[in-house]
């Protein structure tokens, strides 16, 4: 047992209350880096500067400092829209982290392998760039467009044990959702069916960043997740030769439209290829090219043309079971289930246990839990 920030809960504290880095580093006179460093649990605070912490963010010692367990379960939610995270979200998470420390025996031994993780990682432009390049590169994705089967390789060759699940398109609080477990060095990344193709592409490519930064915890993982999952599907040769063409253009609805049908070739979300054409302007600084208004509504209307990853992979709204887990061990190659089967054959599984493993209604656990039981016998 080692002391640790309450960092979750600190950070959310600190949002609640209007403070970032920056102005909570003034009201305690230390670096923005010490604050950093706090906040990702590298380093403790000094006893007077952790009494100040505690008197601005009303919070009691105990509520500040942890006696946590280095096993605890590791979560990273890729949460919907403007969704907040909750001490909630990550109670139940950690729980069905410490459910999936019963299957862990039936892994196979080359799933006990750790993956690579970059060295240092900084979410700052170069460096997500140059990080997103080399992956590409390592796993000779060449073309611009990149596949899903390209992202789930990648995914299973890190050893990830994948579990695709149907939250719903609306109900729940995350489209993904990433436990590690460090007594096993062993990963679990939860993907949510019920969401459309652009959306389920990026957050694919933002659990690969956090597969390949584990040093990074909290907003700080986040904002890398996504700032890499951006650089890997739009390159940043690709935002630039994209930047000039849209300068060329002269009407916000032509390059409106040339965004559209960017994003139609290389199956990425138009928000997504804003985003990098901004940031590639930004660091060279520049001008923005400005179309918020224009181009969020068009895509609220272009998605409307793509149906769910469900729909299309189950081929139903609704599938049956067996279609469910039939395509998730086709299309994912996870071994999910089929750990399932010998957890039954060995102990015996439960309903109550397929619930704290996948938080979904209980009639849909229900049925997974009678293929299971039917399977194995």
């Amino acid at each position: 047992m080692q002391k640790e920030l309450n960092t979750h809960l600190i950070k959310e504290r600190l949002e609640q209350y209007g403070y970032n880095q920056s102005s909570i580093s003034d009201k305690l006179n230390v670096s923005r880096e010490a604050v950093s460093q706090w906040l990702r649990n590298k380093t403790l605070p000094k006893p007077a500067k952790l009494l100040k912490l505690g008197k601005i963010l009303d919070l009691s010692y105990r509520e500040l400092v942890l006696q946590e367990n280095y096993f605890e379960p590791r979560i990273a939610f890729r949460k919907k829209g403007s969704a907040k995270t909750t001490e909630k979200h990550f109670k139940r998470a950690k729980e069905t982290g410490y459910a999936l420390e019963q299957l862990v025996e039936f892994l196979p031994p080359e799933m006990m392998i750790k993956p690579p993780a970059f060295a240092n990682p900084i979410d700052e432009y170069s460096y997500i760039q140059k990080a997103a390049k080399l992956i590409r590169v390592k796993f000779n994705i060449s073309n611009y467009k990149v596949e899903f089967s390209e992202v789930i390789n990648i995914l299973n060759q890190f050893n990830i044990i994948l579990i695709p699940v149907l939250l719903g398109s609306k109900k729940y609080h995350e489209n993904a959702l990433h436990i590690h477990l460090p007594a096993s060095a062993t990963t679990w990344v939860y993907i949510n069916l019920d969401t459309k193709v652009f959306d389920f592409k990026f957050w694919l490519a933002h659990e690969l960043g956090h597969i390949l930064t584990p040093s990074l915890e909290g907003k700080e993982a986040e904002d890398f997740a996504d700032d890499f999952a951006g650089a890997f599907l739009l390159p940043g040769e690709l935002a630039e030769t994209q930047y000039y063409e849209l300068k060329k253009l002269r009407s916000d609805r032509k390059k409106t439209n040339y965004i559209l049908n960017a994003a139609k070739d290389i199956i990425v979300s138009p928000i997504t290829i804003y985003k990098e054409v901004n940031k590639y302007a930004k660091h060279n600084k520049l001008d923005k090219i400005d179309l918020e208004k224009l181009l969020y509504a068009a895509t609220f209307n272009f998605t409307k043309d793509y149906k769910l990853i469900s729909e299309v992979l189950c081929k139903a709204e609704k599938p049956e079971v067996g279609s469910y887990i039939h395509v998730s061990e086709e299309f994912f190659h996870t071994i999910f289930f089929n750990l399932l089967k010998q957890y039954h054959k060995k102990r015996g599984i439960t309903l109550s246990y397929i619930r704290k493993i996948i938080d979904i209604p209980i009639t849909d656990a229900k049925e997974i839990y009678d293929f299971i039981v039917n399977a194995s016998n």
